[in-house]
C-alpha cells in the first residue's frame, strides 16, 4: 500500500509538471492555420519546426529580440547574485554566531518577509522609480530582486552556519585569526555547497520573474526573456506557436544549471530550510 501511494503520487506529480510542457511542445510544432481548426486531434497533421527555425536564425528580427531577452535575463540575474551573495554571507554569519539585542526578533522578521510576494509592493516601487528616473534600468530592477530574495538567502545560509561546530572557529582564533579571517578562510570554504545552492536558487527565482520586469522594464534593451516571450504578436493575432517555442527555449539555461548542480540544489533545500 505504501509503494502504491508513493508511485501514484510521483506519477500524479509528473503529470502535473510535464503536461504543460508537452502541451507547449505540441503547440510549438503546430502550424498557425491548423491551430484554429475545429478538430479533436491533439497531434498536428502537418508538424513543422518553422517556429524553431525563426527563433534560432540570428538574422531574423524575432531571433534578435529573443536572444536580447536571454542576455538581459543573464545580466539581471548576475547583478542580483553578485550583490546578494556577499551580503547574505555577512548577515547570516552575524545572525548565526553573534549575540546582540533583538536577534530572535530579527530572525522572525526575516522569516515573515519571505512570505510577502514582491508584486504586492510594485505600485509604490514603480512610483519611486518613476520619480527618480530609474525605470528601464538593469541595476534598479536588480535592486527589487535583491530586496525580495535577500531574506531567503540569509535564512538558508544562516541555518547552514548553525550546523558548523564552533570549535573550528575557536581553533582559528587561537591561531591568530580575527572574525573577517574566520569568515573568508574557514566559514566560506566549508559552506561552498550551500553558497552554490543559494546561487542557483537566486538565479532560478530571478530568471522566472514576470510581473516586476513587465512593469519596470518598457524597452527591448532591458526586458528579460520572461517578458519577451509573451510579446510575440503579429499585427492582428497572437503568434501562439512562436510564443510557446520561445518559452520552451527560454527554460533551457536554468534547466541545464539545475541538472549540473542538482546535488548542491538538493543540499541547499534540505540543509538550508532545516530549521
Amino acid at each position: 500500500m505504501k509503494k502504491l501511494i508513493y508511485y501514484s503520487s510521483v506519477i500524479f506529480f509528473l503529470i502535473i509538471v510535464l503536461l504543460p510542457i508537452v502541451w507547449a511542445i505540441i503547440i510549438s510544432i503546430t502550424p498557425e492555420y491548423e491551430m484554429f481548426k475545429n478538430n479533436s486531434s491533439l497531434i498536428p497533421k502537418d508538424p513543422t519546426i518553422a517556429n524553431y527555425i525563426e527563433i534560432l536564425t540570428l538574422s531574423k528580427r524575432n531571433s534578435k529580440i529573443f536572444f536580447t531577452g536571454i542576455i538581459n535575463s543573464i545580466k539581471i540575474a548576475l547583478i542580483t547574485i553578485l550583490i546578494i551573495i556577499p551580503f547574505s554571507i555577512m548577515c547570516a554569519y552575524s545572525i548565526s554566531r553573534m549575540n546582540f539585542k533583538l536577534k530572535k526578533q530579527i530572525k522572525i522578521f526575516i522569516l515573515i518577509t519571505m512570505s510577502i510576494p514582491v508584486f504586492t509592493t510594485i505600485i509604490p516601487i514603480y512610483r519611486i522609480y518613476s520619480i527618480l528616473s530609474l525605470l528601464d534600468n538593469f541595476l534598479a530592477l536588480s535592486l527589487v530582486y535583491i530586496s525580495s530574495f535577500l531574506p531567503i538567502s540569509v535564512w538558508i545560509i544562516s541555518n547552514y552556519f548553525d550546523t558548523i561546530p564552533t570549535e573550528i572557529e575557536e581553533a582559528a582564533y587561537i591561531d591568530g585569526c580575527n572574525k573577517i579571517s574566520v569568515i573568508y578562510k574557514i566559514m566560506i570554504p566549508i559552506s561552498i555547497p550551500i553558497i552554490v545552492s543559494t546561487f542557483l536558487i537566486v538565479f532560478l527565482m530571478s530568471w522566472g520573474q514576470f510581473q516586476v520586469p513587465l512593469i519596470l522594464s518598457s524597452s527591448a534593451y532591458t526586458k528579460p526573456i520572461s517578458v519577451v516571450t509573451s510579446e510575440f504578436v503579429a499585427r492582428d493575432t497572437i503568434r501562439y506557436g512562436l510564443t510557446t517555442t520561445a518559452g520552451l527555449l527560454a527554460i533551457i539555461p536554468p534547466v541545464i544549471l539545475a541538472l549540473i548542480f542538482r546535488s548542491f540544489l538538493i543540499k541547499g533545500i534540505t540543509n538550508g530550510f532545516g530549521k
